[in-house]
């Protein structure tokens, strides 16, 4: 069962174009940038939702969540494109990396894409490591609301035509490919022991159900305040909402 949606990304992606607009040649790379990672960021969610969503909408054995952003008391935060919750305290974290091109893995976990025949590979923050680092921030959250002993699984989810150079030692088995994907949860579920129409408790000695336990994670979802004014050197009157993302923009 899906417990929350894919949020509106549409007043960033409006004021990014309207800043693009209005931009001077030093800035108009950076922008633009932004906005094909952005885009190229909501297309891959989407594509991904619809999968999960075609599949597990009305399952009673698995709580779907997605595009759920945690933040920690320390201020940690997590963005998790997809959770899925099923029982027995076991918890998978989906994140999507669309690397339509192609990307390689080195002998230790870096990782690098392709992008094109003239730019070559280009370095990126290894989604590996941030996929362990939200990991680490959901367990703390649902320890927070009394589900400690998770079970916590991360996998990165690529698309369907993506190159992908693996190296030997590394393991690589958490990047799959979305039929990769259907296979291993099919697996997952099948092996999952039958749970009740309600869901099924977790393993934790508590009464919630994976619903209870999926609303309360979407009660702690804090929507991201990302000020794209700010990151290029644009100072703003309004926060950009979809009510404020046509005001005036003043270039610093």
């Amino acid at each position: 069962m899906i417990y929350k949606e894919i949020d509106n990304k549409g007043p960033f992606l409006c004021v990014l174009e309207k800043m693009l607009a209005m931009a001077g040649p030093d800035k108009k790379a950076q922008i633009e940038r932004a906005l094909r990672v952005m885009r190229a960021g909501i297309r891959g969610e989407r594509a991904s939702s619809h999968l999960i969503d075609a599949y597990l909408k009305d399952s009673t054995r698995t709580a779907v969540v997605h595009d759920l952003r945690l933040v920690t008391d320390d201020g940690e935060v997590a963005q998790i494109d997809h959770l899925l919750i099923h029982r027995m305290g076991r918890y998978t974290l989906l994140n999507t990396r669309l690397f339509v091109e192609g990307m390689r893995i080195g002998e230790h976990g870096d990782v690098v894409r392709w992008n094109g025949a003239e730019s070559g590979f280009q370095g990126v923050c290894s989604p590996l490591v941030q996929n362990e680092r939200h990991a680490r921030v959901l367990r703390q959250v649902l320890e927070s609301i009394g589900q400690g002993d998770a079970s916590i699984e991360t996998l990165l989810l690529v698309a369907p035509d993506a190159r992908i150079e693996r190296p030997r030692k590394f393991d690589t088995s958490m990047i799959l490919k979305p039929d990769q994907f259907m296979e291993k949860l099919n697996k997952s579920l099948d092996a999952a022991p039958i749970v009740s129409a309600l869901g099924g408790l977790l393993k934790t000695g508590t009464t919630d159900s994976i619903g209870e336990i999926a609303n309360k994670l979407v009660r702690l979802h804090r929507p991201s305040a990302a000020d794209y004014l700010a990151r290029f050197g644009i100072r703003r009157e309004t926060a950009p909402s979809s009510e404020s993302a046509g005001a005036p923009l003043t270039f610093t």
